[in-house]
């Protein structure tokens, strides 16, 4: 990586270049990076000038043609930086140039010169007041002009940067036109409740009507309801077996000396013969 600077002071011819609002360049990337660095040093930020761009742009395509980084061009030692801004017709009283080469964006070279004292100077000249600046991409070639006008009316013909750190939002001359200020990001709106339907009331649900109270005859005493004669029970009929009276022994009556009474079914009674003069209550039978 490579980068150097120059510096001179002169006075060219006049020119100026008068527009509102211009979009953003490579040359004011390089410029916004510088102004951060002012900002950090308490130094105002230097305004932007169209035709600066185009002298740094054309000595950053006139590098990369050669493929080295100079402070001379046209293949002539003595064209230089004061050569380059008469050729676009700025007239500036003081001048600086820092070239650089290989870096990969405008913070790394930015970063670069300002660790270097003689870039550095260049960057925070508080002589200075306005800057531009080019890039030729195949072999990230930069170029940053810082000069001061020689007439104070040029004045009217430096633009007001937009910066976002190092990167440029545009540029404007005059007051801030509506399509370069920074518009502040809409909050998109709270989404609102969706409302609830009403409700419909509640109806009370109507209590059935209570059944007359009925009075008593005496103290409004609740009567005994009075008991109904339940019905006998019936059991199923089980057929009984027949009463039998009770077998009462009769004593056998006594004996009339002439038989002698014996049980009757006695085995006795076999060897007995009927007897006619024994009593009723005698066995029928004697010995």
């Amino acid at each position: 990586m490579k980068f150097t600077s120059a510096f001179v002071v002169l006075a060219a011819a006049v020119a100026s270049v008068n527009a509102d609002t211009v979009g953003p360049t490579a040359g004011q990337d390089l410029c916004c990076a510088a102004n951060q660095q002012r900002a950090q040093n308490n130094l105002p930020a230097l305004k932007w000038v169209p035709s600066i761009d185009t002298a740094a742009q054309r000595h950053s395509e006139f590098q990369q043609s050669v493929g080295h980084i100079t402070h001379y061009g046209n293949n002539a030692k003595n064209y230089d930086l004061s050569d380059r801004l008469l050729a676009v017709g700025f007239n500036y009283r003081t001048a600086a140039e820092n070239v650089g080469a290989s870096f990969p964006n405008v913070d790394s070279v930015t970063a670069a010169w300002m660790k270097s004292p003689g870039h550095r100077a260049a960057i925070l000249a508080s002589g200075s007041t306005v800057c531009g600046g080019g890039l030729a991409t195949k072999g990230n070639y930069y170029t940053i002009n810082f000069s001061s006008s020689m007439n104070p009316s040029d004045v009217n013909n430096f633009y007001t940067l937009q910066c976002s750190g190092s990167k440029s939002n545009g540029a404007y001359t005059g007051e801030n036109p509506v399509a370069h200020k920074p518009q502040p990001t809409p909050t998109p709106p709270k989404p609102q409740p969706t409302p609830s339907p009403p409700k419909p009331p509640v109806q009370p649900t109507p209590a059935p009507p209570k059944p007359p109270v009925q009075p008593t005859n005496i103290g409004h005493k609740p009567q005994p309801t009075p008991s109904v004669p339940k019905p006998p029970v019936q059991s199923p009929s089980v057929p009984q077996p027949p009463v039998q009276p009770p077998v009462v022994p009769q004593p056998p009556p006594p004996g009339n000396g002439k038989c002698k009474l014996v049980p009757k079914g006695s085995i006795a009674a076999g060897k007995c013969k009927p007897c006619k003069a024994c009593g009723p209550k005698g066995s029928p039978f004697r010995r």
